[in-house]
């Protein structure tokens, strides 16, 4: 696992979020007076839900449960619910005046309104919300949350609902300041941290020196795509990074027409340059270098500069002999999560 402070600072900078010189002790309940601090909760107003143009409209509606799970795992928050929300809403109708979010919001005594945007990218979630406070709502503190799509129904068709509310953990993590927000709650299955996304760029393999039968070393193209496979895999229960599929890296090619990669050749500065422009900053290449008692695999964890190069943080190497993708996978994971501890 990363280093939690190096984590931190990675995912502030994917997300090029600064936060203003404000904070949520206006409106966190560990800040309130002492009278108050055990028996008022601020109260949360979603106001705004906008979602991308690729995602379906009814991700709207299960916002309201999502942020309702977010905001109940920490116990330190009230959320009010649509329902709640639309029946002061209508209220406002019925006296023919406008239920603005500040209307609504000052009526239902929030202290709290929040704009949220969901976007997604291959199956990568983004929610980006903007959390207004103080008096009038003047005050803002903006957080963006990431999150993989793993969740598939029996029609292969995304499970949305569990991927919401980690992205939303994760933004709230960032606009509350506090990293262990949900460090110790009751429910393990909601234990998230703030997180970086990583790129898997390529396995190369090298039999010059020592020429081999070993099935690894035989069809770099299918093999390359296996080795990259096994360690997106590896990283999946890592809590501190969010692997990026391959699925979703070549989405993020074919924004600008990039076509047809080879997982086992080293990544054009094409390449690198798309990748850092939508704010993949970390990746992982690899070698696999055949010797004459065996095999070694080397693991490189590198920052995308924007320069289009890459900047090695952190190296590592391990041999193994088993002729076997088996072999392979066993040792490529134990190599990666000592990479990523």
């Amino acid at each position: 696992m990363l280093n939690h402070r190096i984590a931190l600072l990675l995912f502030s900078c994917f997300v090029s979020l600064i936060l203003p010189e404000y904070s949520w002790g206006k409106i966190d309940s560990t800040n309130t007076s002492t009278a108050k601090k055990d028996s008022v909760k601020p109260t949360i107003m979603i106001a705004e839900v906008v979602l991308g143009s690729e995602m379906p409209l009814q991700l709207i509606a299960k916002t309201d449960a999502a942020m309702a799970i977010t905001l109940g795992a920490t116990n330190r928050f009230r959320y009010i619910p649509f329902a709640d929300r639309d029946s002061v809403a209508g209220l406002f109708k019925s006296l023919n005046a406008e239920p603005t979010a500040y209307n609504v919001g000052q009526e239902i005594k929030a202290e709290v309104i929040m704009f949220i945007r969901m976007r997604q990218l291959g199956n990568l979630l983004r929610v980006d919300i903007e959390a207004k406070t103080g008096t009038d709502y003047v005050e803002t503190v903006s957080g963006v949350g990431l999150a993989l799509l793993r969740y598939r129904d029996s029609s292969d068709a995304i499970i949305y609902d569990p991927t919401i509310v980690e992205a939303m953990q994760r933004a709230m993590c960032s606009i509350t300041g506090d990293s262990n927000l949900y460090a110790h709650v009751e429910d393990s299955s909601y234990i998230v941290f703030p997180a970086e996304p990583l790129i898997f760029l390529n396995m190369k393999f090298d039999n010059k020196k020592q020429k081999s039968s070993w099935a690894i070393f035989q069809d770099n193209e299918v093999n390359s795509f296996y080795a990259l496979q096994v360690l997106f895999e590896a990283a999946t229960s890592l809590k501190h990074v969010i692997p990026i599929d391959l699925d979703t890296r070549d989405s993020v090619y074919a924004i600008k027409q990039i076509y047809g990669v080879e997982n086992y050749v080293q990544s054009t500065k094409e390449e690198l340059k798309v990748l850092y422009d939508v704010g993949f900053v970390y990746a992982i290449n690899g070698n696999i270098e055949k010797t004459s008692d065996g095999a070694e695999l080397t693991l490189t964890l590198s920052e995308i500069t924007s320069q289009s190069s890459l900047k090695k943080v952190k190296s590592l190497t391990a041999g193994f002999s088993d002729d076997s993708l088996e072999g392979f996978k066993k040792t490529a994971t134990k190599l990666l999560r000592r990479l990523l501890r």
